[in-house]
């Protein structure tokens, strides 16, 4: 089975990956009572979407949805939200019959952008730093020493912050 590509939670300017809801996670808004349809882009996605968290003020808010819209739904926009559009560019190689050359093949990344979307979650969410995206890195993976791994719970009433526990995750090679 292919791994799901994970919502995140940003927090303090940090965005964590979100492990896991411990509580009613019923509460995060369908895409129906949004208005709308997602399909599913590839196998790592199969809700066709992935939700963008953020602890602001102490509230939890969905700021952001990354969506891939049914296309009887392209022209849809939730009440409250507005619509950005990124464009990134890959570089591939295409053979062919005058040998290896290097093309790009543009790819869209569609999100809704809320302001003001509360989340009423009361529960805990088990999280890891740093959230890692493969998309919005042009150069070769490597660990990256100065970004030490850490694991946090946080834990919300009613989409209000109550606790934080963050600590750093030991060093696997030493």
């Amino acid at each position: 089975m292919t791994a799901q590509i994970p919502d995140s939670l940003t927090f303090d300017g940090r965005k964590w990956v979100i492990e896991e809801w411990d509580g009613d996670s019923d509460c995060i808004p369908p895409n129906e009572s949004l208005g709308f349809e997602t399909i599913s882009p590839a196998t790592n996605n199969w809700a066709g979407r992935i939700n963008h968290f953020l602890v602001h003020r102490d509230s939890l808010l969905l700021f952001k949805i990354e969506v891939t819209l049914h296309p009887d739904n392209k022209g849809i926009l939730p009440f409250g939200a507005r619509r950005e559009v990124v464009t990134q560019y890959e570089q591939l190689e295409h053979w062919g019959e005058n040998g290896m050359q290097m093309i790009q093949r543009p790819r869209e990344y569609e999100y809704l952008v809320f302001d003001d979307l509360e989340i009423p979650f009361t529960g805990t969410l088990t999280l890891s730093y740093p959230y890692f995206d493969y998309w919005e890195v042009p150069w070769p993976i490597e660990d990256d020493e100065d970004e030490p791994q850490r694991r946090a719970e946080a834990t919300f009433e009613n989409g209000v912050l109550l606790y934080w526990d963050e600590s750093e995750v030991a060093n696997r090679d030493e």
